[in-house]
């Protein structure tokens, strides 16, 4: 993905390699500046298989995010729940 490859020229120009702390707020920084038709022309410019590889990216890491919150929920709940009956 070409977006990719001059995001990570980007950084290198400012960061050693071995910075990788700092990478993720980097490209929130990036993002952050780009608006709507930005973001869609990054998208347009990608063939199937990149939109996959997003994509099942992003859902991959936000169920994962879900079922982890709604666990800590439930177990929240029945604690509750299991205390109200002692």
């Amino acid at each position: 993905m070409r977006f990719a490859d001059d995001v990570v020229q980007l950084y290198l120009q400012h960061f050693n390699e071995n910075e990788f702390d700092s990478f993720e707020l980097f490209v929130q920084s990036i993002l952050e500046q780009m608006d709507h038709n930005d973001l869609l022309e990054v998208f347009q410019r990608c063939d199937k298989e990149e939109l996959n590889r997003i994509l099942t990216n992003y859902l991959s890491e936000d169920i994962e995010d879900k079922i982890k919150n709604s666990t800590t929920v439930e177990d929240r709940d029945e604690r509750t729940t299991c205390k109200k009956v002692q």
